[in-house]
C-alpha cells in the first residue's frame, strides 16, 4: 500500500495546459500527485529565485498544492521532500544537488525525461544534414544523459524513449508515465464537416513549424486537386510570420484557441504531418480521445503502441501522406472503423485512470530502490558549486 509521501516538483515555469500538450501532461501529473501526497511546486527562475504565482498558482492551490516562494533554499528550510521532482534534465544542476544534499539528503531524486532531447536533435539532424544540428545533437546527448545519471529514477513518456536512454544508462531505473487524455463521450459523427481537417500544435515547438510548411507546401495541394473542398485549419500558439502566410483559400491559420475541443468535435481528419522529433505527440492521443480519424507519419505515432491501418493511418512520403488523407475521404467503412478503433485504444491505455495507475506504479519503485550513496569527494563538489552559484554566478550573469 502506497502512504503519503511530501513531494517537491521544481520546474521552469508554471504549466500553461491549454498552449502545449507536454504541459497538458504536466499540469495532469501534479493533479494526480496532489490527490494522495503533499505537493509543494516551484517554479524557479535560473537564479533559483520562484516565479510570482499565476491563475495556474491558484488552481493548484486551490488543489492543495502548496506553491513555493522567495526561492529554493527558504522552500528546502521549510519542506522535507521525500521525492524531488525535476521537469527536465536541466534542473540536475550542481547548486540544486548542493542543496538538496545539505537540506535533503535522503530524498530520491527523478527527472522527467518529458521525452528524449537528443533523440529529437538525432532526427531533425538526420532530415537537414547540416554539420551544426548534428553537433548540437552530440552536445545534447553528453548533457542529457549526464543528468539522468545523477537521478534516482528517469520518467519517460513512451515505451520507447525508455529503451533509448536504457540503452545508453542500462543500470539506470527508467519508469514509463505517458501523456494523460481526459477521454469525452464519443462525439456525434453527424456534427462533423466533411473535408476539414485540423492541426494542432504550439509553435514554439520547431517541429510543428517544419510540419506545417512541409503540409501545405507539398501535401494539402494532392488533397485539394482530388477534393477541392478539403479545407485545413492550423490551430495553435505562437504561429510566426512563415505560419501565418499559408492562409489562402484552401488554409485557415487560427493560431491560439482557448479550448481545442469544438475544433476536434467538428473536424473530419486530424493530420499531424511531423517529419522529425521525440516522445509522444499530444496532438495524435487528444485527437483520438475525441474520435477523430488520424492521419500522421512514423514519427507521429511513435510511442504509442499503435497498429497503424487499425488505430490510424501512416504515410511518410508528400504522395503517401496524401493519399491517406484522400481514402479517409473517399472510404466511410474505413473513416468509422478508425475513429472507433482510435477512440478506444487512447481510453483503454491513456485515460486519467490508466495514467494514474502508472504514475502509482513508478512511485512505489521508486520507494523501495536501495538508496544511492554521494562519494564524501562529490559532496564536497556539490558545495562549492553551490557557494559558488549563490554568492558568486549570479553577480556574472
Amino acid at each position: 500500500m502506497q502512504h503519503k509521501r511530501n513531494i517537491l516538483v521544481i520546474a521552469d515555469a508554471y504549466p500553461q495546459p491549454d498552449t502545449a500538450s507536454g504541459d497538458l501532461r504536466f499540469y495532469s501529473l501534479l493533479m494526480l500527485m496532489a490527490g494522495k501526497h503533499q505537493v509543494v511546486f516551484c517554479a524557479l527562475n535560473a537564479n533559483g529565485t520562484a516565479q510570482r504565482h499565476n491563475e495556474i498558482g491558484a488552481q493548484f492551490e486551490q488543489a492543495g498544492i502548496a506553491l513555493g516562494v522567495v526561492d529554493l533554499p527558504h522552500v528546502l528550510k521549510h519542506f522535507s521532500p521525500d521525492i524531488i521532482w525535476l521537469e527536465f534534465y536541466h534542473h540536475v544542476r550542481p547548486d540544486f544537488l548542493g542543496l538538496f544534499e545539505r537540506h535533503c539528503p535522503q530524498a530520491r531524486i527523478v527527472v522527467d525525461s518529458v521525452d528524449v532531447h537528443f533523440s529529437r536533435l538525432e532526427t531533425k539532424a538526420r532530415l537537414t544534414g547540416k554539420p551544426e544540428d548534428e553537433a548540437a545533437a552530440r552536445q545534447m546527448k553528453t548533457h542529457e544523459l549526464a543528468a539522468y545519471a545523477r537521478a534516482d529514477m528517469v520518467i519517460a513518456v513512451s515505451e520507447d524513449d525508455r529503451q533509448l536512454i536504457l540503452h545508453e544508462l542500462p543500470e539506470l531505473p527508467v519508469e514509463v508515465v505517458p501523456n494523460i487524455h481526459a477521454v469525452p463521450a464519443f462525439p456525434d459523427p453527424a456534427k462533423r464537416r466533411y473535408g476539414e481537417l485540423v492541426f494542432v500544435g504550439g509553435f514554439k515547438h520547431e517541429p510543428n513549424v517544419d510540419a506545417m510548411l512541409y503540409f501545405c507546401g507539398e501535401v494539402m495541394p494532392r488533397i485539394a486537386a482530388a477534393h477541392p473542398q478539403a479545407r485545413l485549419k492550423i490551430i495553435g500558439s505562437h504561429p510566426p510570420h512563415a505560419i501565418q502566410a499559408l492562409a489562402s483559400e484552401n488554409v485557415e491559420v487560427l493560431g491560439y484557441v482557448p479550448e481545442t475541443a469544438p475544433y476536434l468535435e467538428s473536424a473530419y481528419i486530424s493530420v499531424a504531418p511531423l517529419r522529425y522529433g521525440g516522445g509522444m505527440k499530444g496532438k495524435v492521443g487528444e485527437a483520438m480521445s475525441y474520435g477523430l480519424p488520424v492521419v500522421t507519419t512514423s514519427f507521429g505515432a511513435e510511442g504509442f503502441g499503435l497498429q497503424p491501418e487499425k488505430d490510424l493511418l501512416i504515410g511518410d512520403a508528400a504522395d503517401s501522406f496524401a493519399a491517406q488523407v484522400i481514402t479517409l475521404l473517399d472510404d466511410a467503412d474505413i473513416y468509422s472503423r478508425l475513429a472507433k478503433s482510435g477512440y478506444e485504444f487512447i481510453e483503454r491505455n491513456y485515460s486519467v485512470p490508466a495514467v494514474e495507475r502508472m504514475l502509482d506504479s513508478s512511485l512505489q519503485r521508486l520507494e523501495n530502490l536501495p538508496y544511492r550513496r554521494t562519494s564524501l569527494a562529490q559532496r564536497l563538489a556539490n558545495s562549492i558549486l553551490n557557494i559558488y552559484a549563490r554568492h558568486i554566478a549570479w553577480r556574472l550573469s
